[in-house]
């Protein structure tokens, strides 16, 4: 007990020491998930405890067992001409306990390099690369401990960063009751080469998720409260207030304390039909919704669903996330044991 205290008291007291919000800081690709699983779900899933290897990257501590040998490979279909890749692998050591390995490559496309006159000098790209580690310790029977090391290199154009960042999981799993509750505290770290002179802040942030399996249906959700470490998360980018087109009088635009509470939740459902093969998902991330959406013609912003299908000794994802009326992104995830083919 007194590992699993400390474990919780060091994750809590880092609300005291960070205060940040994604968007606002530097290595956005931390917070962008590879996973199809997680993108269906809402885009936060840090509390499923079974052998996806893709949600390890973000929560160390669902690292456990039955992901030994498990292998997955993703693509991700970005808006225009972005998009990323990951591989991520479990293996068992013996005298360490699980450990991960994955990697994440994100490529921003080619953009054309114009001066201030308008005369076009070629082109340059942009691409973001994650390397990535981890290892659990489980405490008990119920409490499991991990932590992951990730190692960042960022250029852009002519300007390169690195870094290095970590996180730090403590979950909680009731195998009688199908329960999974988790606690993270995410990328914790700093800039070992900034792109310019002065060190830019990292998208720390605390999360708490908790998932169940319904014991009588085929039904998981998952509820993930995000970045706890700051309250206020509305969108800063908005004017703080407009006119109505009407009366002329200035409206403010600023979320009330209901909306600023719900910002912080990502809902997520996993429907096995049979308990058998097919998984169909669906997720809503109130907080992209309210950032994203056109207000005259809201549509499904927010909104995202996904498809899974067990072929033999292979796993394939698939998921829809609707960003924008501008359009949505596409993942594709393929898993597999390589213990099942003797490897």
């Amino acid at each position: 007990m007194k590992h699993i205290f400390l474990s919780f008291l060091f994750l809590f007291l880092t609300v005291a020491l960070f205060s940040q919000i994604g968007g606002e800081k530097t290595f956005a690709v931390l917070d962008f998930s590879t996973s199809s699983r997680t993108a269906a779900m809402g885009g936060e899933l840090i509390s499923v405890y079974d052998n996806d290897v893709n949600l390890i990257i973000a929560n160390p501590s669902l690292l456990n067992r039955k992901m030994n040998g498990q292998i997955a490979f993703t693509f991700v279909d970005f808006f225009s001409d972005i998009n990323a890749v990951s591989v991520n692998y479990a293996t068992k050591s013996k005298k360490i306990g699980m450990l991960s390995f994955g990697i994440k490559a994100l490529n921003y496309g080619n953009f054309t390099r114009i001066d201030e006159t308008g005369l076009e000098l070629g082109e340059f790209t942009a691409n973001e690369q994650q390397f990535t580690t981890g290892i659990s310790k489980v405490l008990n029977d119920k409490f499991t401990l991990g932590i992951n090391l990730h190692f960042i290199n960022s250029k852009l154009e002519q300007y390169s960063s690195f870094a290095l960042l970590s996180n730090l999981g403590l979950g909680y799993y009731n195998d009688k009751n199908n329960i999974c509750v988790s606690v993270l505290a995410k990328n914790m770290g700093r800039q070992l080469k900034s792109y310019a002179n002065d060190n830019e802040n990292l998208p720390f942030q605390l999360q708490m998720g908790v998932s169940k399996q319904l014991a009588h249906l085929p039904f998981r959700f998952s509820i993930v409260a995000h970045h706890l470490n700051k309250f206020d998360i509305s969108n800063y980018y908005l004017d703080p207030t407009t006119t109505d087109p009407i009366t002329g009088d200035e409206i403010e635009n600023e979320d009330s304390v209901g909306k600023k509470v719900l910002r912080h939740f990502v809902l997520g459902g996993e429907l096995n039909p049979g308990r058998k093969s097919l998984f169909i998902r669906g997720g809503f991330n109130f907080q992209r919704r309210q950032d994203l959406q056109v207000a005259t013609r809201p549509a499904m912003v927010g909104f995202s669903w996904g498809l899974g299908f067990r072929i033999s000794k292979f796993h394939l994802n698939y998921s829809r996330v609707t960003y924008h009326l501008a359009g949505s992104i596409n993942t594709f995830s393929f898993t597999t044991n390589l213990t099942s083919f003797g490897l």
